[in-house]
């Protein structure tokens, strides 16, 4: 006769009671360590649980390689507390990498510095010289390319150096339509490696033309509403399109194209002076001016966009002048390995940024991307949140100039601020002087972290200086006060202002400067001072 016993789960052995746990999400995990003494001393003697639950306090992703599985848990455990504690103390700047890039045409004094981009340590821009420059800012620079544009418009043009891919776009034109039963070609696109610009092997096709379907015979005229935008495997295209003889739009569209299986759709968006915002190959978020921001998604390979969430503003944010700050996308298969990071930060960790005008003045709207997560779409049918419901828990409210030059990555966000101090709450600061010098703050707006120093006193860890934001004026002169905390490091290095760009990244802050025949780029690191900061909230 089989005899069975029943096994309790406190009663296994603490290796398998570990095996059983790291099995878990980390926030079911420190649930099972509140719940007894077992749990706890388990989780806390187990290295693998503990370096779960500290990218998970951190709001990160580990985007382990088969390079990096091969490492110890405990090396990897020192590699992720060196990163994260970046940017938690006020610091000096300590330049890692300096280089100059030859313009060949001057640049002319009181104009704005050419559009530059920076992702993975590679800046890019286009020279006024008719060349698309990459310059690898990394301790290797063997990825460093300048190509000559003459074979494509330099206006129209994507580059995603993760996926070694640039994207090259025909200009969209008028045209007549006489049979709005067929699809009419409005542009057409090519994929290039950027290393070389030789068709990309991972595209089923190096060409591709992007079609546009038509309600009915006329005269149209089609413009490319912003730069397109490239998303792992798809690339998001918006134009407007309207009649050739009107000057108005009848809307903006939206073309999704699959640049490694071949196929394009194109599908009505919204309103023609919305500002879109993609925050991966399924969602898009469109801003327009009247006080709302809606979430639509993508469905299927060829499904429209559909409005899914509606974000209601305060009837005092009539937004006008709009921009958006926002975390890169780091999805798509890399081609350079070496170029990913450990870890990126996920969604809910992330922030976007809207720089708006507001009653004659500029400001910012810092939102949680929270509220565009999967957790977030739990119903099928469109819904509708006030903003009562959604502001003063994920967004944060300061009044900005545009002179102060703002970046973003995942939810910190680097200020160029006239002063080396944090500004008190509700404080509107002075434009930059071109002739004077700028300070970097480093706002961080991560709940977790914040949430972990309130809360657990880590002697290990350095203090952080918590901040309140500002209350937002209402539209009859009630406050409307945002509690989302933050955490505030500077800069105390000075950098000139004139000509000046900056760009955040992980574990480096590159900024650059438009010379009369050069652009100059520094990278620096962040060096801890000597002196220590207490926690204040403001």
């Amino acid at each position: 006769m089989t005899i069975t016993m029943a096994v309790g789960l406190l009663s296994l052995p603490t290796e398998l009671i570990c095996y059983i746990l790291i099995l878990l999400n980390p926030r079911d995990v420190s649930h099972c360590a509140m719940t007894c003494n077992t749990f706890l001393v388990a989780v806390r003697n187990s290295v693998e649980i503990q370096y779960k639950l500290e990218i998970y306090a951190q709001g990160l992703i580990s985007t382990e390689t088969a390079t990096t599985k091969s490492d110890s848990i405990s090396s990897k455990m020192r590699s992720f507390k060196k990163l994260a504690s970046m940017w938690q103390s006020d610091f000096h700047a300590n330049i890692i990498f300096e280089t100059a890039v030859a313009t060949a045409i001057p640049h002319a004094l009181g104009i704005p510095p050419p559009i530059q981009s920076v992702k993975c340590g590679l800046w890019w821009t286009h020279l006024a010289s008719k060349k698309f420059c990459v310059q690898d800012c990394r301790t290797n620079t063997k990825l460093s390319r300048t190509w000559s544009e003459n074979d494509w418009l330099p206006d129209f043009d994507a580059f995603d150096p993760l996926q070694d891919l640039i994207v090259i776009f025909s200009s969209p034109h008028s045209f007549t339509v006489t049979n709005a039963e067929q699809d009419h070609r409005i542009f057409s696109v090519e994929f290039r490696l950027g290393s070389s610009h030789c068709p990309h092997p991972d595209a089923v096709c190096a060409y591709l033309e992007c079609k546009h379907s038509f309600a009915a015979p006329g005269y149209y005229r089609a413009v490319f509403a912003r730069q397109p935008i490239i998303r792992g495997d798809r690339i998001f295209v918006f134009y407007r399109m309207g009649d050739k003889n009107d000057s108005s739009s009848s809307g903006m569209f939206i073309q999704v194209i699959n640049w490694r299986k071949g196929y394009a759709y194109n599908h009505f968006l919204c309103q023609p002076h919305s500002h879109v915002y993609v925050v991966d190959g399924q969602k898009i978020v469109v801003i327009n001016s009247e006080g709302a921001i809606y979430l639509y998604t993508l469905h299927g390979l060829d499904g429209p966009p559909q409005c899914r969430i509606t974000y209601h503003l305060p009837k005092c944010l009539h937004l006008r002048n709009i921009h958006v700050r926002g975390h890169p996308s780091f999805h798509g298969t890399p081609a350079h390995p070496e170029l990913m990071p450990s870890y990126v930060p996920c969604l809910e960790s992330q922030i976007m940024v809207l720089i708006f005008s507001l009653a004659g003045q500029d400001a910012i709207l810092v939102v949680n991307m929270a509220i565009f997560s999967d957790v977030a779409l739990h119903s099928d049918m469109p819904i509708e949140i006030p903003w009562s419901d959604w502001g003063p828990r994920y967004t944060c409210y300061f009044p900005h100039h545009i002179s102060h030059h703002i970046s973003v990555f995942g939810s910190k966000m680097a200020y160029a601020l006239p002063q080396d101090h944090i500004p008190n709450p509700g404080q509107r600061l002075e434009g930059l002087s071109t002739e004077g010098y700028f300070y970097v703050h480093i706002w961080d707006f991560n709940k977790r972290v914040i949430a972990r120093s309130e809360y657990i006193n880590d002697p290990k860890s350095p203090d952080l200086l918590i901040c309140k934001p500002g209350p937002m004026p209402g539209s009859f002169g009630e406050d409307i006060l945002p509690n989302h905390a933050y955490t505030a490091t500077i800069c105390h290095t000075p950098f000139p202002t004139r000509g000046s760009s900056l760009f955040l990244e992980q574990d480096r802050l590159t900024l650059t400067w438009a010379q009369q025949n050069e652009i100059s780029i520094q990278v620096i690191s962040s060096v801890q001072t000597e002196a220590e900061t207490t926690y204040v909230v403001y």
